[in-house]
């Protein structure tokens, strides 16, 4: 009788054991879901990010081609000047473009 409470035991403690273990495993896991989940949710801040960055250069290269127009424009101008248009004329020219 007490082997068989002995062994009784050692099963019940070996159970225990087990489901102990078991519960590590999930608990580490879980917590390598976490880091996963923390890493995902960085992820998609630093893509947002890098997206309005983009943005911010699209428009910023907008903005440069429509002053290197104006200036190819005002560059337009600057041969008349030596065709003998005075300034009054010249500022005519570049109001009126």
């Amino acid at each position: 009788m007490k082997i068989e409470l002995n062994e009784k035991a050692q099963n019940s403690f070996g159970s225990v054991r087990g489901i102990v273990k078991t519960v590590i495993k999930n608990a580490n896991v879980s917590e390598e879901l976490m880091k996963t989940a923390k890493l995902f949710a960085n992820l998609d801040v630093s893509m947002k990010s890098t997206h309005q960055s983009l943005e911010k250069l699209t428009i910023g290269i907008t903005q440069l081609r429509e002053r290197n127009n104006q200036m190819l424009e005002i560059l337009h101008i600057i041969p008349q000047i030596n065709d003998g248009l005075n300034v009054e004329e010249l500022i005519k020219c570049s109001s009126t473009q």
